[in-house]
């Protein structure tokens, strides 16, 4: 599954602006959030039925190959974009005649980042550039591959936010469908009929990646040429240092959690246990992302109302807890019917979904603590906070001794992730609790 990582954690600057000028929200901005959700929604769908029908067409080692390859792209590629793609939001308004020039400087930065990240992550990782390559083809072969994958998956989602800063936030719509309709479409051709097995899955990536790429780029280039205009104004390298800064990290953390945690159990545990645990952790990572999608309103609310803090953030945690809680109840209960829809090796690791879906539970208090810095403007606090939970399931999941191996050595990762996001619930809530000063910071915060 593909997922966008939200990073928005300068929400209330851009939000207070708006509420200044519109306070009622404007047909345009309600169109452009409308496309970029409806963009990540057919992400979302595409990622879940092309994985579902590779379950159902590959073993599971195959699986487990492809998912390594395509969840090492996907981390590469989100990390590198710096959080440009917000960032470009920001200013492309204010760019006039220097659109083209900032929308190129952007894409430039990306595309070298990403294609270098992902040279050293394959070189560290050679198995990536082995399944990229394809069965008795070079090493060298599945390294460029994969390099040029990451670098077209750097900027594929920034022609996203570029698209809508541009008045073209349909088009977005249509791009992602037509995407998702041609990488599943090769999936089943070169993973199914064709018999390429992970090597099929790869390919239904890189070459729809590249080739939507290079018609977005030349589309928006068109479009540039148009926005030129009056004169505009660039943003100052201050600003743009000052806002990529904590928000890049932030994003970084959450690009990490979503897929390193499930590429460094593939890598230690092999493709077969790695793929198992996958479909299980893209479950709960669904979730964990709607779950923050549901918190970055806030953000607009606090911007219209700062005189409202305190209660607008319990009212966020309250409607959180009311309508995760169950879902997260019903997730477990459902656990094993829901894992054979992929199949019966799949549904051997129920135990493992309850128990993520259990420390997902524990989780929802930090999305909310997160929701809550990212709507008053602590980006440090954000990034901070994003980047140690981010690092403690990582660290979870690399010392966990791999014993036999198999869905049963997956459970003591489970348990680590539940572990880790109590002493994370435990670092938000016992402060405040047993801390006057604490307590004292925290009503000022949330003051108006």
């Amino acid at each position: 599954m593909t997922s966008r990582a939200p990073s928005s954690v300068d929400l209330p600057a851009a939000a207070a602006r708006a509420a200044v000028l519109d306070p009622v929200p404007s047909r345009a901005g309600m169109s452009d959030g409308l496309a970029l959700a409806l963009s990540s929604v057919l992400g979302s769908l595409a990622g879940f039925v092309s994985w579902l029908i590779a379950a159902r067409l590959m073993t599971t080692a195959e699986v487990g190959d492809a998912q390594l390859v395509v969840s090492a792209l996907i981390l590469v590629g989100g990390a590198a974009q710096l959080n440009l793609d917000v960032g470009i939001m920001r200013w492309i308004p204010q760019a006039g005649g220097s659109t083209g020039r900032l929308v190129w400087r952007s894409l430039l930065v990306i595309m070298p980042l990403s294609a270098l990240i992902g040279l050293v992550y394959a070189l560290v990782a050679p198995r990536i550039a082995d399944v990229t390559a394809g069965p008795g083809a070079p090493f060298a072969l599945g390294l460029l591959l994969f390099v040029l994958a990451c670098a077209g998956w750097g900027v594929f989602a920034v022609h996203d936010s570029i698209l809508v800063s541009l008045h073209r936030p349909w088009w977005a719509v249509w791009r992602n469908g037509l995407f998702a309709v041609a990488r599943i479409t090769l999936l089943v051709v070169l993973g199914g009929v064709a018999g390429l097995g992970a090597f099929g899955i790869v390919l239904s990536w890189v070459g729809p990646i590249v080739v939507w790429v290079g018609v977005g780029s030349l589309v928006i280039a068109g479009l540039t040429r148009r926005a030129a205009g009056h004169a505009g104004v660039l943003p100052r390298r201050a600003e743009v240092v000052g806002f990529l800064g904590p928000t890049a990290v932030g994003h970084l953390g959450a690009a990490l959690l979503f897929n390193q945690v499930p590429l460094l159990v593939n890598l230690r545990f092999g493709p077969e246990t790695g793929a198992v645990f996958f479909i299980a952790w893209q479950a709960v990572m669904v979730v964990d992302l709607a779950a923050t999608y549901f918190m970055a309103p806030l953000a607009v609310g606090v911007a219209r109302e700062p005189h409202r803090t305190a209660e607008l953030a319990a009212a966020a945690r309250r409607r959180l807890l009311l309508l995760f809680l169950p879902a997260l109840a019903l997730g477990a209960a459902l656990a094993h019917p829901l894992l054979l829809i992929f199949g019966g090796a799949y549904a051997q690791a129920d135990d493992v979904l309850r128990l993520l879906l259990l420390g997902l539970a524990f989780r929802l208090v930090v999305v909310h603590e997160l929701g809550v810095r990212q709507a008053v403007g602590k980006a440090i606090g954000f990034a901070r906070l994003q980047l140690v939970s981010t690092l403690l399931v990582l660290v979870a999941a690399a010392v966990t001794p791999v014993g036999g191996g198999g869905v049963p050595a997956l459970l003591p990762v489970a348990i680590g992730y539940v572990v880790v996001q109590v002493l994370c619930v435990a670092a938000v809530v016992v402060p405040s609790l047993f801390s006057p000063a604490r307590r004292r910071a925290d009503a000022e915060v949330l003051a108006p």
